[in-house]
């Protein structure tokens, strides 16, 4: 298995294009509740992106999987990636939302937290 994480291809502008799509089409209630949520989320992808690896980084990776003599069970492209992998292993469901809400939060509009 390989854990790509964050590699520069079209995939985050269009994660941000369907979200802002999304957010044209919700009710008003809708928007109140998530508005706040959906621009975290979109200003993580936003920086996440920025910081991207390169395609061809993602790339190595997955050549050194497949030629692998004896091949690892799962391989990490990045360092945060490698670093989330593990804590996905150790700790429990509930830890890892407390992480990500902690991650998210300071993205939050000022008004929404």
């Amino acid at each position: 298995m390989v854990e790509p994480g964050a590699v520069r291809t079209a995939i985050g502008d269009k994660a941000i294009d369907k979200a802002q799509k999304l957010a044209l089409i919700m009710r008003p209630e809708q928007r109140e509740h998530y508005s706040g949520l959906m621009h975290a989320i979109t200003a993580q992808v936003e920086s996440a992106m920025q910081s991207a690896l390169p395609a061809e980084a993602a790339a190595r990776v997955i050549a050194k999987a497949v030629t692998a003599r004896k091949p690892r069970t799962c391989y990490t492209v990045g360092l945060q990636t490698a670093i989330m992998t593990r804590l996905v292993r150790i700790l429990p469901d509930k830890m890892l939302d407390l992480l990500l809400a902690a991650v998210l939060r300071p993205l939050f509009p000022e008004e929404s937290r």
